[in-house]
């Protein structure tokens, strides 16, 4: 990390009684081959060893990278929603970009450095790359997660891309959520995001759907297919019980209400907004 590129890149590691991951989670983000500008870890008032093991590694980070801006933000109280973690990791950011690691994500070294290529076209505000699976002892479940975002099988991830935003939320993000994690998106920074995030906090579970659809209103995505982030999946479903299951529900016929009204959609896509309906609610019914 001795030469610093011309894009100045914010990390923001959000975490809420991750220290089983906090420590690896960190060394993946510092060791990354595209130089970070600052590291910035939000505690969200964790009852784990989480801050002991947090301060540990910021202070071993100083040592190894002494220029790099690192500091940890404690909560006193804890937030309830990640949304809350992304809106302060973005207003504290002093970078042109921010990159929201999760606690207990990982990813490959050459991550971000991938990532920072969509950002190459000046148009782009959003730059992801594919995710590969893994479960909460860091074994992989699946190499990546186009199985799930293209259930029509159209290839759209078949490639590397760089296209319109809305054109993206038109063909295929109003059917459902296609980022599956932030941990593997980088955002070009914009003061326009916080105003989003606001009005995220309003949904339960979709607030991330709404939250990338929001973005892409103002520029271009740029997609690698590349699976350098690996999501972690574990613990128990965040749908269930009856009245979180009525909840999904709601809130995806909320974003399906959103798109029909403020885009244009083909007769194709509302026939696939309608299948993924009933796919959900199958999905569903025995919650």
């Amino acid at each position: 990390m001795t030469t610093l590129p011309n894009k100045k890149v914010s990390v923001v590691v959000p975490n809420y009684n991750y220290a089983r991951y906090i420590k690896r989670r960190l060394e993946s983000v510092v060791r990354q081959t595209y130089p970070i500008y600052e590291l910035i870890v939000l505690d969200d008032a964790s009852s784990d060893e989480s801050v002991k093991l947090i301060r540990q590694k910021i202070a071993e980070v100083k040592r190894r990278y002494p220029k790099l801006r690192v500091r940890i933000v404690e909560n006193e109280k804890n937030s309830g929603k990640a949304i809350a973690a992304w809106k302060k990791g973005i207003e504290l950011a002093k970078g042109d970009y921010v990159w929201i690691a999760e606690a207990d994500d990982l990813c490959s070294r050459g991550f971000l450095k991938e990532a920072m290529k969509g950002f190459e076209d000046p148009e782009v505000v959003l730059s992801y790359t594919e995710s590969a699976i893994i479960n909460g002892v860091g074994l992989m479940i699946a190499p990546n997660f186009r199985w799930s975002r293209d259930k029509e099988k159209t290839g759209h991830y078949a490639r590397n891309y760089v296209r319109d935003g809305r054109e993206e939320v038109e063909e295929i993000m109003a059917i459902r959520c296609t980022i599956p994690n932030v941990s593997a998106v980088v955002l070009k920074k914009d003061k326009r995001y916080l105003k989003y995030l606001d009005e995220s906090l309003k949904f339960t579970q979709a607030g991330d759907w709404y939250f990338y659809a929001k973005v892409l209103e103002n520029g271009k995505i740029a997609y690698n297919r590349k699976a350098l982030n690996k999501f972690r999946i574990h613990g128990g479903s965040v749908t269930a019980g009856a009245k979180n299951v009525k909840r999904h529900l709601q809130e995806i016929e909320e974003m399906h209400e959103y798109f029909n009204k403020n885009y244009k959609l083909s007769s194709v896509v509302e026939e696939r907004m309608e299948a993924e309906m009933e796919r959900v609610k199958e999905r569903l019914k025995n919650k």
